[in-house]
């Protein structure tokens, strides 16, 4: 039984996909192929052709894939074989797994031309505070800087999960999935490193056993939401602060006006002539 994603998301495919020709060619295997162009993170040109890469080029292994979908390792094999076969990707053999690429991407051709993000309205105070990226995860992420983000924060995610476990640990496409939705929420990278790195200490200290360990960046990912709404939160109310500060200064300089008897006149006041 497959397991559902943790959010859904959208992403971009260009319809020509929906003929009959494709159907006769990729059959089944359409979802290891959509399945590949939703995790394309970066497009390349190589000897005249667009590539898609598939998570930074990250090793996947089939047994990985074939969790992502629910079917054995078998059939991901035999998607994949039909897949290279017929032109749609390419598959390259590394030492810790397979590095996927789709062929002609045109994935970001259209995504560069949808808005990036869109301005919410808080609950709390009725105003727009903050610039917040809803549904969007790597696979609408196409900026330079925010891919570098990405991986930036992915490489400390596997080395702090790799000191943790005492083993070499390579993050998931799903804690990719989550560090993108982090990274679509504005929040700045060195913010985002110390949060994880405090999400990381904090469970150190309360665990209770060595075989207690972060397993997925999900975890980090709330609890640097739950950091974010807190600094949120004092914003709001140091500002709130200041407004009624200023209100009352200006409240008291329209009493003090109110209450001279010269009418705010200064110095020698001249006899009235009748």
């Amino acid at each position: 039984m497959s397991r559902p994603l943790d959010q859904s998301y959208p992403f971009s495919v260009y319809s020509g996909i929906l003929t009959p020709v494709h159907y006769e060619k990729i059959g089944n295997a359409i979802w290891l192929f959509l399945w590949c162009i939703s995790s394309t993170t970066k497009e390349i040109e190589r000897d005249g052709m667009t590539w898609g890469i598939v998570l930074g080029n990250k090793p996947l292994k089939a047994a990985e894939l074939a969790l992502q979908f629910g079917v054995n390792e078998k059939t991901v094999r035999r998607w994949l074989a039909l897949l290279e076969r017929n032109g749609y990707i390419a598959v390259t053999r590394a030492p810790y797994g397979m590095i996927l690429s789709v062929r002609h991407s045109k994935k970001f051709a259209y995504a560069s031309h949808v808005r990036s993000g869109s301005s919410v309205r808080t609950e709390e105070t009725g105003r727009a505070d903050i610039l917040v990226q809803s549904n969007k995860d790597i696979t609408q992420i196409n900026t330079k800087h925010n891919m570098t983000s990405i991986k930036t924060i992915a490489d400390r995610f596997a080395a702090l999960r790799s000191l943790q476990e005492g083993k070499p640990v390579h993050p998931s496409s799903k804690d990719y999935q989550a560090i993108a939705r982090i990274v679509a929420r504005g929040v700045s990278l060195p913010q985002t490193i110390k949060w994880l790195e405090q999400c990381f200490e904090e469970y150190e200290a309360r665990r209770r056993s060595r075989h207690e360990t972060i397993k997925v960046f999900s975890y980090c990912e709330k609890y640097i939401i739950g950091r974010l709404a807190e600094a949120e939160e004092k914003t709001t109310v140091r500002r709130e602060n200041n407004v009624q500060k200023n209100n009352r200064r200006d409240h008291g300089r329209t009493e003090k006006q109110e209450l001279s008897i010269t009418g705010g006149q200064t110095g020698r006041i001249r006899r009235k002539t009748v």
